[in-house]
């Protein structure tokens, strides 16, 4: 559960949509990356892969 918060709440510290955001959480929490979702209010692409949880402790 702590993986699904952890790319939710960075998706949309991104700016990210509410539902693009929880869209990207679920993805993370099953595959591991996010694949890339538009962010930045939509200016940029990004992206969320395994690993991103260590690096930001």
């Amino acid at each position: 559960m702590s993986a699904v918060r952890y790319a939710y709440a960075k998706a949309r510290h991104w700016r990210a949509s509410p539902l693009v955001s929880a869209w990207a959480a679920v993805r993370y929490a099953l595959t591991g990356d996010t694949g890339y979702f538009r962010s930045h209010a939509g200016w940029r692409l990004s992206r969320i892969h395994r690993g991103s949880l260590e690096e930001g402790r």
